[in-house]
């Protein structure tokens, strides 16, 4: 195997033990915000669902996951926040959270 895909295989070994069933269309939801809070920017659900290619629905139930409580109650996996934009109320910003941004430097430091 090839050290970058020993790379990839650590990558996906770290975000299984966050959720053995995690979506891909997930991963990459938080993929994109966490390289937007890299680059010192928010992103919005709907961004994050034009960057997927997805509807709005979908991209906020793949946001919803990512952040400390999702969908129905359950306990999510407490990697970003949500918060209203003060600026234009209908519109959620979304930030990293601690938890986000140590796993960020975890897969940072695989890929070093």
């Amino acid at each position: 195997m090839s050290l970058k895909l020993a790379k990839l295989t650590r990558i996906v070994e770290e975000l299984r033990k966050l959720d053995t069933e995690m979506q891909l269309q997930t991963v990459l939801a938080f993929l994109i915000i966490a390289q937007k809070d890299s680059q010192g920017n928010t992103v919005t659900i709907k961004e994050v669902g034009e960057l997927l290619g997805v509807t709005s629905a979908s991209a906020s139930r793949n946001v919803a996951a990512l952040t400390k409580f999702s969908r129905h109650r359950r306990a999510g996996h407490d990697l970003i926040e949500t918060y209203e934009n003060p600026e234009f109320r209908v519109e959620k910003l979304i930030t990293l959270t601690e938890k986000g941004k140590a796993l960020v430097t975890r897969l940072d430091n695989i890929l070093e």
